[in-house]
């Protein structure tokens, strides 16, 4: 069953000093929009945005997927569709969400909701990931990917966006991991908590926990969806891909493992008192 396919938006703009929403749907929550758009960050001397995208949590219930570019007068453009976290879920691609629907810079007043069709984003191919890991930077690639399943977070230093690297990462992951993930192809700053982020200021260590940089995450150990993923890709095994892209993760995996161990722990408490 399609989720609630309503998706709201809204025209952002921001500078040094201020942040003010242009334009939005009705009954938006503009505090929180802003508030997005401070934590984005201020941006550093010399660095640019042509084009990047972001996903973030909007609120409890809902999120943010953000298109971002630089405007004139030295502005920063914010473009939000916001919608319910089981829409979010049920797609699992910011980038593609982001696609379907053109922004227009220039409006102002208020915006019209859209509403997702009722279709699923086209399946993924063999053919799609074998391009990807052939003509993209398969290392890094496959290492990020396996950190990620893995649960660690994948921050990238870089002076400008790097738009096509997480494209490509985020058609590698599994269907359930992605959707649980936030990615940023680029951010000036860490304060939104990016699982896979580039940017000119992201930190090596977070809570005092480090971070997989760009060398670590080359020679990331393989480990089995890596290996897996390569394997059913370089074989031409359809099969493997899809059960692979449909995996559980490690979270769902020990949550059906205690209800397991509660429903046998329930079968032999009935059995022995109806004993």
């Amino acid at each position: 069953m399609i989720p609630d396919r309503r998706i709201s938006q809204a025209i952002v703009l921001a500078d040094a000093r201020t942040v003010r929403v242009a334009a939005c749907s009705h009954e938006f929550d503009v505090p929180e929009a802003e508030r997005i758009a401070v934590l984005f960050g201020s941006r550093p001397p010399g660095v640019q945005c042509p084009l990047a995208h972001f996903a973030c949590p909007f609120g409890r219930n809902h999120v943010a997927v953000v298109r971002v570019e630089d405007r004139p007068n030295d502005l920063l453009g914010f473009r939000f569709l916001v919608l319910t976290r089981d829409l979010y879920r049920y797609l699992g691609d910011p980038f593609a969400i982001s696609d379907r629907y053109p922004v227009n810079w220039n409006v102002s007043g208020w915006l019209p909701d859209l509403e997702w069709p009722m279709e699923l984003l086209p399946e993924r191919t063999l053919e799609k990931l074998d391009a990807i890991l052939k003509h993209g930077d398969g290392a890094l690639l496959l290492g990020s990917t396996q950190a990620l399943v893995d649960g660690n977070r994948v921050l990238l230093q870089r002076q400008a966006p790097d738009e096509q690297f997480l494209r490509d990462l985020w058609q590698l992951l599994p269907d359930r991991t992605r959707c649980d993930l936030w990615p940023a192809s680029f951010a000036f700053c860490d304060a939104l908590g990016f699982h896979a982020a580039v940017g000119p200021n992201l930190p090596t260590r977070r809570h005092g926990v480090p971070v997989l940089v760009e060398d670590a995450l080359r020679d990331y150990p393989q480990s089995s969806y890596e290996l897996n993923l390569q394997i059913a890709i370089e074989s031409g095994d359809r099969v493997a891909l899809k059960k692979l892209l449909a995996r559980r993760t490690t979270d769902e995996t020990i949550r059906l493992g205690l209800y397991m161990l509660a429903f046998a722990v329930i079968v032999a408490v009935v059995s022995r008192w109806l004993l």
